[in-house]
């Protein structure tokens, strides 16, 4: 509020206006205030009925491994926007990429604008580049550790896989140019996500723990606290939960078997991440605790495969990629051998 939106109103002969008081004309009359809270508290009652009827917990909102409190995803944020007639545009992208060490920083200014009138609501920035732990380091069971490295000056994370307990080492990443369009697309995506919550004035949603944000969105008990990685649905939404498999039955939307889900999500998720043969390997080997050299055939149990699909939904969050859309993997992407 600026001094030049205050006047000090004159005493009045009557003593009924005015008495010296401040007023604000920029906010208007106590009648205007009053419609205002009013108009306030019915649109957020109807956020709040979005959440209930719309949002999914763990597909638009949850919790990021390693964090507290509930956090806004991208697909969640694009849905709030579409709610309020809101779109983002690009107003400005900063660059700084080195051929020579494989470093990449960029930074996105967005605008959003109310798509009717065309009016510009808010300014947001996300940035992010290859100097972030999550992209210089990657995370190797021992057996994929380099022979030049020494394992003793690495950092370790003691792990639990299905042959017990074992190792996984933190090495530095050798190719950080294949991070450029993931580092992009984070950029963007921080901005964005930001921008929503300024601009839908949501970010007091996210400040709740997650029991309250299960309470605020109306989560079924069944769907709460589910184990790290797993989608799960409102009660009301009829979405698949898990791997794909139709809550009560044995076969998928797609009309694949029990036996197949799992493995067929994996290899969706393989190829939503961009891994090949050799680096899904090297996550199986981590979530199983075991040397995984050839997938298909290393892989013996729909359990196993529900483990590596896990592990990596739950990797995909902590460095904040999106969740697919489909994760059906067309077996005609195998190698011949493994068809």
């Amino acid at each position: 509020m600026s001094e030049a939106n205050l006047q000090v109103m004159p005493q009045s002969s009557g003593g009924n206006a005015g008495g010296g008081a401040i007023v604000d004309f920029e906010f208007g009359s106590a009648a205007d205030f009053r419609r205002r809270m009013v108009d306030m508290k019915q649109k957020y009652d109807a956020v709040q009925e979005f959440f209930k009827e719309v949002m999914v917990k763990d597909e638009d909102f949850g919790v990021i491994p390693g964090t507290q409190k509930p956090s806004l995803y991208k697909p969640g944020a694009e849905k709030l926007c579409e709610l309020y007639g809101f779109a983002a545009i690009v107003k400005s992208k900063e660059e700084e990429r080195s051929f020579d060490t494989g470093f990449y920083r960029v930074n996105f200014t967005l605008q959003m604008i109310h798509r009717a009138s065309g009016t510009i609501i808010g300014e947001g920035v996300g940035e992010c580049s290859t100097n972030e732990s999550k992209y210089m380091y990657r995370w190797v069971s021992e057996s994929k550790v380099p022979r030049h490295l020494d394992k003793e000056d690495l950092l370790f994370e003691e792990k639990n896989g299905s042959n017990g307990p074992y190792r996984s080492y933190r090495i530095p990443n050798e190719d950080l140019f294949s991070q450029w369009n993931t580092v992009l697309k984070m950029a963007y995506k921080r901005a964005y996500v930001g921008l929503t919550l300024q601009c839908t004035r949501s970010s007091g949603i996210f400040t709740q723990d997650e029991a309250e944000m299960d309470d605020y969105a109306d989560v079924a008990p069944e769907d709460r606290k589910q184990q790290r990685g797993g989608r799960t649905a409102n009660a009301s939404s009829g979405r698949y939960q898990g791997g794909g498999q139709q809550a009560g039955g044995s076969r998928s939307g797609s009309g694949q078997s029990g036996g197949s889900v799992q493995k067929n999500r994996v290899l969706g998720l393989m190829k939503q991440q961009g891994l090949d043969w050799n680096g899904l390997a090297d996550v199986a080997s981590m979530a199983l605790g075991r040397q995984i050299v050839k997938v298909v055939q290393d892989i013996k149990t729909e359990a196993e495969w529900k483990t590596v699909g896990d592990f990596l939904e739950a990797d995909a969050k902590a460095v904040g990629s999106d969740q697919p859309e489909d994760l059906g993997f067309d077996p005609n992407d195998l190698p011949p051998d493994l068809r």
